[in-house]
């Protein structure tokens, strides 16, 4: 009986693989707009056997899973290894990884990337949690299976959860995993192989970002030496970035409706009797804050409390927790608050240029440049999208308007 019971569970098993591996193929086809014919013309096969691979039914020869995979633009181990490809790498060094973590998975240069659920995104669903044991653990197979098809995006405008939003309300082969980090934290877990995408703003040159310069004191962020030593030997050889066009809007300080404390500009950052809110160093705002307090001798009242992001700006300053903050004019009308502007910056999207060969990639550039998405960016307050999806390349140390 329990011999019995054993077999079937062995059998069982093997199905969910064929499906699992089915699943992929059709996935990875499907993102590059190919019909099953066209891929059976590519391969010199039968349209009936690649439907018969995606349905879980057969299992290619080593030639033809070779050729598969080059096809497709992904590794042979990636698509067909019916086990979890490699084990699950922390994405976020900022937070640790406790117990009870709830996490969110993409699969980063072969490598399966977890990231923590925390702040507004802590309410959203997850694909997995932190084990008792102290690792991140899927809640089914399936949901490690869901990291084939997402992308990572890093970056802190809040306009990137339209994007993710607006990606699966049209069920596009593709899910966008949103991360809200600063840009220089973004632009380091890019290095690191941590992240597909990095989001990135300011008046200047993005590739001047310290640490952008010189990618071999980043560390690894969560791979091994190994593969984070190779993964920047890559970036070394190319040095070359496609940047993608998403916004510009104003930076500015936010203040309370009609600005009872007369808040003309950032020379009011010394007056002791206003709280200004504290960013997180590496981002943007943080950087014009040092930018202005370089050579002061007189102190900042910062806040205990950091905002991580550009609305918790405008939503402190809201509740009578500051008196004012750098953040957007989006954030400060989001909350009803006055705005004093200081100075514009765009924020962009930085790939490594190896990367676009991913149809992954290639689907989130064609939803930027849709005029689906476009309707929905122009509809935000503060928002010029006028060079929404525009590409172009960039080296290190390279100034573009």
């Amino acid at each position: 009986m329990h011999r019995r019971e054993g077999r079937e569970k062995v059998r069982e098993r093997e199905r969910w693989d064929l499906e699992r591996v089915g699943r992929r193929i059709s996935e990875r086809r499907k993102a590059l707009g190919w019909s099953q014919e066209f891929l059976a013309d590519r391969l010199g096969v039968s349209r009936q056997f690649i439907g018969a691979l995606e349905a879980g039914r057969s299992w290619p020869s080593v030639p033809v899973a070779l050729e598969l995979a080059r096809v497709l633009g992904t590794s042979v181990e990636a698509l067909f290894d019916p086990q979890e490809a490699g084990d699950i790498v922390w994405g976020d060094p900022e937070v640790r990884a406790t117990v009870g973590t709830r996490v969110r998975f993409a699969r980063v240069d072969e490598r399966v990337v977890a990231y923590p659920l925390y702040g507004r995104e802590a309410a959203s669903s997850a694909d997995g949690t932190i084990s008792p044991a102290g690792r991140a653990e899927a809640f089914s197979p399936e949901w490690v299976e869901a990291a084939d098809h997402t992308v990572a995006v890093a970056g802190c405008d809040p306009a990137l959860t339209v994007l993710r939003d607006w990606v699966a309300h049209r069920g596009r082969p593709l899910r966008v995993a949103t991360l809200p980090w600063g840009s220089e934290p973004s632009m380091q877990a890019l290095i690191g192989g941590r992240v597909h995408v990095a989001g990135a703003h300011g008046t200047g040159n993005l590739l001047s970002l310290p640490g952008m310069q010189d990618e071999v004191g980043l560390p690894g962020g969560g791979l091994d030496a190994g593969s984070a030593e190779a993964h920047r030997g890559e970036l070394r050889t190319t040095r070359q970035w496609a940047r993608i066009r998403f916004a510009a809007w104003e930076v500015g300080i936010a203040v309370l409706p009609g600005n009872p404390r007369g808040v003309k500009g950032l020379e009011d950052l010394f007056r002791p009797e206003l709280r200004w809110v504290r960013r997180p160093a590496g981002t943007a705002v943080a950087r014009v804050y040092a930018r202005v307090t370089e050579d002061r001798r007189e102190p900042v009242t910062w806040t205990a409390a950091v905002a991580e992001d550009h609305l918790r700006v405008a939503e402190m300053i809201f509740f009578g927790m500051a008196d004012a903050g750098l953040t957007t004019s989006f954030a400060a009308h989001v909350f009803g608050l006055s705005f004093v502007p200081v100075e514009v910056h765009h924020f962009d999207l930085l790939v490594p240029r190896p990367r676009l060969r991913d149809p992954l990639i290639g689907v989130l550039v064609d939803v930027l440049r849709s005029g689906g998405f476009r309707q929905q960016m122009e509809a935000l307050w503060g928002y010029d999208v006028s060079h929404l999806g525009d590409m172009d390349e960039m080296e290190a140390g390279e100034e573009r308007p």
